[in-house]
């Protein structure tokens, strides 16, 4: 699926579509969270083809995959539990 735009900008916490990053890892095309079930397969995967569905360009998946790294996102569902978590204003 081709993106409508392209952003050479990050989707990290306090960026505007932040939430809509946030609600499609959740998701069931990503992580599927059921109560305490859901799919996680130790890596970034969900996040990488979500943030290129939306339009990211490869050097600002770089720096989300590093930033999620510093703030303990391993993987896509520690991006929930620990990036989304203590995001700034939560």
């Amino acid at each position: 699926m081709q993106p409508r735009w392209s952003t050479a900008q990050p989707i990290l916490p306090r960026h505007p579509r932040w939430g809509e990053f946030i609600d499609r890892l959740a998701g069931p095309e990503a992580c599927n969270f059921h109560g305490d079930r859901w799919t996680c397969f130790g890596d970034l995967r969900f996040s990488v083809n979500i943030l290129r569905e939306m339009g990211v360009d490869n050097p600002s998946i770089e720096v989300a995959i590093a930033y999620f790294n510093d703030h303990g996102g391993f993987c896509d569902c520690e991006v929930i539990f620990n990036v989304e978590s203590h995001r700034p204003g939560q």
